[in-house]
């Protein structure tokens, strides 16, 4: 018995032994070699050339509004097109590309979760799910698909799993853009996986539009035009119930510049006391460089066909004039669709005239191209409806406001802003503080814009020969044998001599080799003309073909700005001209001072000379002392000789004798007090012997004439 019991409980023990070995081979098996077998092989091994994908889609969740953001993509006969937004050009083609080469040939690096309910944490869930509870969970899906609609690639990429680590060969090259790591997997499968990814997936309108609206380099403009005016109803009769619309006018500017390089100038500015705010003007053309589209509308179209064209005609369409009532509905139709956008029509059929809620703005190019921005009604909403606005209102296969009847079985018309129906009642009383307006754009050409324009050079005029002209004759060199030598050896010039020539011949003859310098002058201005007329006309051509580009891309869609851009704009006058600073008055000089001096030494005088008294008042004698040959005046010249007398001892004994007949020649005085080798007169009464009183008495004798005469 003994032995029984024991053989059981060997047995039982071996059992449980079992039982924990065959546990722990289950809780330590490998995991399922599939899921590992994928690493390092692509998710869609067929898709190898971008050009494959046709058609783009990505969608995605908004985390703050949970809403589900879906955005297309498609190739239309080789034009890249939005459907969620009308079918509106794709122009960011660099962003298309990028964004299919950079999912191509993808692979599994590292298996990062086996189970469904780990897609929340790494951020891959499908945002296409109906049981999404949280929106942070939910990760980005793109699909791309070929010309046939068959899917080449679909991922969700979740969150992000790192930052690229370079290897040692690797890190002399750098990383490639802005790589990293996410978590991204395929809806069919629930393994996701650790990839090295370089994307930017947006589900924005604008990173996929050239946002750049009107494409025109600020350096180009040279005029700006501002007509500030808006449209009020005429609220006189009330019982009218179709109220007129007038133009309620205000600053109108006109400001210009000849080139970039030149000042803006306004028309009616007063340049002695204003002057313009070029920082205003930079502001306004900083916008018009970089005005960016918000949002588009498409404009109703008959038939695919506008039935305004861009100079504002209406386009002749045979099959609706042949049906009056159905062209008459479709003219209704489209002043709907402008009424709601904050336009109208004005004029007849000749000659229309398109006039907005909020005024116009005008600017030309050097290019001679003219972009006229027509500014509507104020328009506000989430991004959604800023984009592409609500279903109501733009669907183009209905009229453009809901046709509803009243308590009076009268048809009203029905706008998105109208606070009846749902509308926002303080933008309808309050527009201007919305952040986004409509906008329609036109664009002309304007050939004057374009300078300097080439002016043809004008021919010479040939002078008209006179009666009778001879040409001159040519004279012969003058050799020796031209004439005979005289005895003294020159020679004598011929006798036979040719008579003068005409004084007119003569002025002909100059008159005709200046014409022949001016048609040389004029032939080289000619092929300058010609050279700058083709090159003018190329501008034209050139400009002429952009304007059709540009109306092109404009005429088929109302566009939403952003109202801070407009409203720098929009500027008046008074944010544009400031009075110019008074220069500040100079201060009163103080009254010259009454200030006399003493006389002062003559230079020539000694040491010991004492200052000489007042010169006497010169006398009519005096001033009547005629200059000589060499353009002093005599009267100096014995000053000066006397000056001269008195430093050289040898002159001392030289004497003036005012009864000396020579006194009154005073060129003969001049030359014998200059002349050192001059003898006195032996008739002078103070002669060599003559004292040194004599002298000095003879010398105070003359020497008031002298001075007299100086002065």
């Amino acid at each position: 018995m003994n032995e029984s019991k024991t053989t059981i409980i060997f047995v039982a023990v071996a059992a449980v032994f079992a039982l924990a070995a065959v546990g722990s081979q289950y809780l330590n098996r490998p995991t399922n070699s599939a899921d590992f077998e994928l690493v390092g092989k692509p998710f869609f091994e067929d898709f190898t050339s971008a050009s494959q994908a046709q058609s783009l889609e990505v969608s995605a969740v908004d985390p703050e509004s949970a809403r589900l953001k879906r955005f297309s993509v498609v190739n239309q006969d080789g034009l890249w097109r939005i459907p969620s937004h009308y079918d509106y050009p794709a122009e960011a083609a660099a962003r298309l590309a990028t964004t299919a080469s950079s999912i191509m040939g993808i692979e599994r690096e590292s298996l990062a979760g086996r189970l469904a309910k780990e897609h929340e944490r790494l951020g891959v869930l499908n945002p296409l799910a109906d049981d999404i509870e949280d929106p942070e969970g939910v990760g980005k899906r793109i699909t791309l698909k070929d010309s046939s609609g068959e899917v080449v690639v679909d991922y969700i990429v979740g969150k992000e799993a790192g930052e690229v680590v370079l290897s040692e060969t690797d890190q002399p090259f750098g990383a490639r853009g802005n790589e990293k790591y996410y978590y991204v997997r395929r809806p069919d499968e629930q393994q996701t996986y650790k990839v090295k990814l370089d994307i930017d997936l947006s589900t924005r309108f604008s990173d996929w539009i050239d946002p750049d609206l009107l494409r025109v380099d600020r350096n180009d403009i040279t005029r700006i035009q501002i007509d500030n005016y808006s449209l009020e109803e005429d609220r006189s009769n009330p019982l009218v119930q179709n109220k007129a619309l007038f133009k309620s006018q205000g600053d109108k500017l006109d400001i210009s510049r000849k080139s970039s390089t030149d000042p803006w100038e306004l028309v009616g500015l007063d340049a002695a006391s204003e002057e313009l705010q070029n920082s205003r003007i930079n502001e306004m053309l900083g916008v018009f460089d970089q005005m960016e589209i918000a949002g588009v509308r498409p404009k109703y179209k008959y038939k695919d066909h506008l039935l305004l064209t861009p100079d504002l005609k209406l386009n002749r369409i045979p099959e609706m004039e042949k049906n009056p009532q159905e062209f008459s509905r479709a003219i209704s139709r489209l002043q709907n669709e402008l009424d709601q956008k904050g336009f109208n029509l004005a004029g007849n059929a000749q000659k229309m005239e398109l006039v907005s809620q909020n005024g116009d703005l005008e600017i030309g190019t050097q290019t001679g191209v003219v972009y006229t921005l027509h500014v509507g009604q104020a328009f506000d909403g989430d991004e959604a409806e800023i984009e592409i606005g609500s279903q109501g209102d733009t669907d183009s296969d209905s009229d453009s406001g809901d046709s509803q009847e009243n308590d009076d079985g009268k048809s009203t018309t029905v706008t998105d802003q109208d606070p009846a129906n749902g509308g926002d009642e303080g933008d309808e009383e309050k527009p201007e503080e919305a952040k986004n307006r409509y906008l329609m754009v036109r664009v002309s050409f304007d050939e004057s814009l374009i300078k300097p324009k080439p002016v043809a050079p004008e021919p010479p005029v040939e002078p008209v020969k006179p009666e009778g002209y001879s040409p001159p004759v040519e004279e012969p060199e003058k050799t020796e044998e031209s004439g005979d030598p005289d005895p003294d050896g020159v020679v004598k010039p011929p006798t036979d001599e040719e008579p003068a020539r005409s004084p007119e011949f003569e002025a002909y003859d100059k008159a005709i080799k200046a014409f022949e310098n001016q048609k040389l002058e004029f032939e080289m201005a000619q092929t300058k003309f010609k050279s700058d007329t083709e090159e003018f006309a190329k501008k034209v051509e050139d400009g002429k073909k952009l304007v059709d580009e540009l109306n092109e891309r404009f005429g088929d869609w109302y566009y939403v700005i952003t109202g801070d851009n407009l409203n720098t704009l929009q500027t008046e006058r008074v944010d544009l001209v400031a009075e110019k600073e008074k220069p500040a008055d100079d201060p009163a000089l103080p009254p010259r001072p009454n200030i006399s001096f003493p006389d002062l030494p003559n230079a020539n005088d000694g040491p010991g000379d004492k200052p000489k008294a007042a010169q006497p008042e010169p006398t009519e004698e005096s001033n009547s002392e005629v200059p000589d040959d060499s353009g002093e005046n005599p009267g100096e010249q014995e000053s000066e000789s006397i000056a001269d007398e008195k430093k050289d001892p040898a002159k001392e004994s030289t004497t003036l004798n005012p009864d000396d007949d020579s006194q009154a020649d005073p060129k003969v005085k001049s030359t014998e007090s200059s002349d050192p080798d001059t003898k006195p007169n032996s008739d002078d009464k103070t002669g060599a012997g003559s004292t040194p009183d004599q002298e000095k008495d003879s010398q105070g004798d003359s020497r008031p004439s002298t001075e007299a005469k100086s002065l």
